[in-house]
């Protein structure tokens, strides 16, 4: 438990980390894939997901998946230092309401091993895979590839979960593993590949703050529903109410910091305005 709270903690920050630099890259005058800033910041989020499967271990999806959109108040703690987007007292503000939110999930968390997989897990998940690659060859609005970003990285979040159930000492005889854990795996492999695309293609024809900000949305409330529905993971008794609130300040609170405007410097050693 306190190894998947760590892994948790180091994640978020590798996620904040690399949504800064994703942000200088796909602002950039050089197209995404050829900005330096773009790949260290897709490194970092490899580094993230890693961190983030061993907290899957015993947190819920719901309370990571949350955890990960507080990345974003790191990200803008990262850019204001760096002086690339002056942190305001409403961006201040917003942060509060993402640490509240979080906490209040925190509280509601009911920690322990994630269920089996079962073929359904895979049939839904892959469904997802589905739409997500049929939506390669189609035009669409930025707004739509943030949802389809957040779609795919929902999936490979579900199957590290499901993944991380079927972890034993001999996990290493892969010519044992039942078909599920294949199916899994290469869905999640799917799953991170064609939400970074979907998210590259929106961040490459609009401002990053539609694109994220669907992309977190959608990255939230999939798992969360999954977990709810078909992997069994409820809150506390009587504390629904709870992660109402916690989900809708999380996600209020990271919008709040996906503003639309033009970099604004940070003056050096200055406080909040």
């Amino acid at each position: 438990m306190i190894l998947s709270v760590v892994a948790l903690v180091f994640g978020v920050l590798a996620y904040g980390w690399g949504g800064a630099r994703l942000s200088d890259g796909a602002q950039g005058e050089a197209h995404p894939l050829k900005s330096p800033a773009w790949w260290a910041g897709t490194a970092l989020q490899g580094a993230g997901f890693v961190l983030t499967f061993l907290a899957r271990g015993h947190l819920p999806l719901l309370i990571v998946q949350a955890a990960v959109v507080g990345g974003l108040a790191i990200t803008a703690l990262i850019q204001h230092l760096a002086g690339t987007r002056a942190l305001k007292t409403r961006d201040a503000v917003a942060i509060g309401v993402v640490v509240t939110g979080i906490a209040l999930l925190a509280a509601t968390t009911v920690p322990g091993p994630s269920v089996p997989i079962t073929g359904i897990h895979d049939a839904v998940l892959g469904a997802g895979v589905a739409i997500c690659l049929l939506a390669l060859f189609v035009p669409l609005h930025p707004g739509v590839y943030g949802v389809l970003s957040g779609l795919g990285f929902a999936i490979s979040a579900i199957a590290a979960r499901l993944l991380v159930s079927e972890i034993t000492p001999d996990i290493w005889r892969f010519w044992e593993w039942p078909w599920t854990i294949w199916a899994s795996g290469f869905l999640l492999v799917g799953g991170l590949v064609l939400g970074q695309v979907h998210l590259t293609r929106g961040l490459a024809v609009s401002h990053a703050v539609g694109v994220l900000g669907a992309n977190y949305v959608t990255s939230t409330i999939v798992p969360a529903a999954f977990g709810l529905v078909l992997m069994h993971e409820y809150p506390r008794h009587g504390m629904e109410w709870a992660v109402v609130a916690g989900l809708g300040l999380s996600l209020a609170g990271a919008l709040s910091l996906l503003r639309d405007d033009q970099a604004e410097p940070a003056a050096q050693g200055s406080p909040l305005a």
